[in-house]
């Protein structure tokens, strides 16, 4: 089909009648040279989203993530009880900014050793609690967390953080150890400081100046 000035010609019924042509084609072929161009162009975009590749790498970190609720649990090494510490954002519109007081304490024991986890969730919606661990681990190569303590004698070894998918793979976090020394001095009022730093492309070792911070909280520990 050809097109002069600024509308294409409609094509007769009878001429397509063994093909598939619908109604809403030939309608399409009724509309302006501009309109019909447009209309082409988008089916050609929607085709390629249709193509796009779930399993392929991410590219980037995309934006900085809605936390609601952030769990810090640490288990002893060897067995024992694990404690528990929760920071809540309870519109999500606070964070990454402390909000709340924690709901737990990190009562941890001189001499021992604490396997730790760190789960983030956005669960303002009940119905639609999301996962943002999850998306985290998925941008690992995005993201790092650094964890610091006022306690004297504790400290998380940065060698203690599981690692991204970089080669080598370096830091991320998600999973770590707080090492309490022997010597450690008690204390009743020292508080863990984690922070979630989230770079735009590929983070390295994570030390790098340009970044978004996705999280910076305390939570409460003692010595004993």
């Amino acid at each position: 089909m050809s097109c002069s000035g600024s509308r294409c010609p409609l094509v007769g019924r009878n001429e397509f009648q063994s093909g598939n042509l619908n109604f809403t084609q030939v309608f399409v072929m009724t509309m302006s040279r501009s309109t019909l161009t447009g209309f082409l162009v988008s089916g050609l975009v929607l085709l390629g989203a249709c193509g796009d590749d779930p399993t392929a790498p991410i590219e980037g970190g995309g934006d900085p993530e809605n936390i609601a609720r952030v769990t810090v649990t640490l288990t002893p090494v060897g067995g024992g009880t694990a404690v528990t510490s929760v920071r809540v954002d309870p519109d999500g519109t606070s964070l990454p900014k402390p909000v709340n007081v924690a709901v737990g304490t990190l009562a941890l024991t001189k001499g021992k050793t604490y396997n730790g986890t760190i789960e983030l969730l956005n669960d303002l919606d009940p119905k639609d609690i999301v996962d943002i661990s999850d998306e985290v681990q998925k941008e690992a190569n995005f993201h790092r967390f650094f964890y610091t303590l006022t306690c004297s004698g504790v400290n998380v070894p940065v060698s203690s953080l599981d690692l991204d998918t970089q080669v080598p793979g370096q830091p991320l976090g998600l999973k770590f150890q707080v090492v309490v020394d022997g010597t450690a001095a008690s204390s009743t009022n020292c508080s863990l400081h984690v922070e979630l730093h989230h770079f735009e492309s590929a983070k390295g070792n994570g030390l790098g100046s340009t970044f978004d911070t996705d999280l910076s909280l305390d939570f409460p520990v003692t010595i004993s």
